[in-house]
């Protein structure tokens, strides 16, 4: 329709941009972003068609005036232009190729987004100009609208993009830079929150421990007193022992994000009476998966533990965490004691909202643990058995 009305090559493909976009937003309801996304796809397929076809015909010395002089090298020309298009489609059904794919769910991604699509438009404009460098010549009837006033408009729309570029591109980096500061800063502020929730544990257990040898000391029960006190240097001993050991093992990690964690639940385990026991054998802890994800996973399965082990008396309280690696795989591994689950609830304690806490809050834990195993390649798989619950979580070795 734009030729019929005589329109010149750069203005109809420039025209044919906005109404590409105007008529799939119609056509499909989509929204402005996703309509000038695949507008500006259609018109990248389009240059990058008619370049193909134009540089096949000028490697025989035939050219765009030569190419309409005959019926069949124009249809020709119009078979192989269309044929280009026709391939395209193959290939994007047998790759089964979606768009949702590319399109943006938060923030964070849309500007990226934005930035790609921008990004895009300014290369075709390149192109675009330069293609007219080429052609022009030897295809004359095609390009002759190419003028001084034609280009310095194209240069200064180049200009303004890269602009729009720079400006999107650093609202980009503000976000990912927060971003990443807020996901590596959490670990640390709920490690923080377990050492304070601990302390006050230990405190409001001191001052029992007072309140019980004064009341032995008023009575005159010296001797009940010195069993009391005897017995709380022989657990202090223990605890002090343990303490120690498990320190001495985390000097050995080398993220720190997981250091802090390990402490902070160290001491809830502590403050909760749980015997905890920590064997980790290998340096590197799944040194694949993001430090956050990581946190999720060793978080969420420490919870539980903890929780599980809080229906048990005290002397039976136990974790035992297990981090190593073989020549398949890496592997973590948590086991508590506390309630057994029945085997036909299995398989449903990794979806999100399914709990066993009697108040029902809660189900969260254990579906994000599966959720980021899913995401890396691994396997989680759960036992319980004879009141003992273990997690193992695996990666293949790469």
């Amino acid at each position: 329709m734009l030729s019929y009305f005589d329109v010149y090559y750069q203005p109809k493909v420039l025209l044919m941009f906005p109404l590409a976009s105007l008529l799939i937003s119609w056509l499909y309801r989509f929204n402005i972003l996703k309509s000038v996304f695949m507008g500006t796809a259609a018109i990248c397929s389009m240059v990058v068609a008619e370049s193909i076809v134009l540089a096949i015909f000028n490697s025989q010395h035939i050219y765009f005036e030569e190419i309409l002089s005959t019926t069949m090298q124009t249809i020709t020309l119009r078979c192989l232009y269309l044929g280009l298009f026709l391939l395209a489609v193959v290939l994007l059904r047998v790759t089964k190729f979606d768009i949702h794919r590319l399109l943006p769910d938060n923030r964070h991604n849309r500007y990226l987004f934005l930035l790609v699509l921008v990004g895009s438009i300014e290369f075709l404009l390149i192109l675009f100009l330069n293609t007219s460098f080429f052609l022009r010549d030897n295809n004359s009837r095609l390009l002759a609208f190419y003028s001084p006033q034609f280009q310095m408009m194209i240069q200064l729309l180049i200009l303004a993009l890269f602009i729009v570029i720079v400006i999107l591109f650093r609202i980009y980096l503000t976000l990912t830079i927060n971003r990443v500061e807020e996901e590596t800063g959490t670990p640390y502020l709920n490690s923080i929150h377990d050492l304070v929730t601990a302390i006050r544990s230990i405190k409001h257990d001191s001052l029992n421990h007072y309140t019980a040898i004064n009341g032995f000391l008023k009575k005159g029960y010296v001797d009940l007193a010195k069993e009391y006190v005897g017995h709380l240097l022989e657990e202090t001993v223990t605890v002090e022992k343990s303490v120690d050991s498990s320190s001495q093992l985390l000097e050995g990690i080398k993220n720190p994000a997981v250091s802090s964690l390990l402490q902070s639940k160290m001491e809830v385990c502590l403050a909760e009476r749980i015997a905890l026991t920590m064997n980790i054998h290998t340096v590197n802890q799944f040194p694949q998966i993001k430090t956050y994800d990581l946190i999720k996973v060793l978080g969420n399965l420490f919870d539980n533990a903890i929780r599980a082990t809080s229906y048990e008396l005290e002397e039976n309280r136990f974790i035992r965490l297990e981090w190593g690696q073989d020549e398949r795989e890496h592997y973590l591994m948590i086991e508590n004691s506390g309630p057994t689950i029945p085997k036909d609830k299995l398989s449903r304690i990794f979806q999100s909202g399914y709990t066993t806490k009697k108040e029902g809050d809660g189900g969260l834990g254990l579906s994000i643990v599966k959720t980021v195993t899913d995401r890396y390649g691994g396997k989680i798989t759960v036992r319980s058995e004879d009141g003992v619950t273990s997690f193992r979580v695996s990666f293949l070795s790469r």
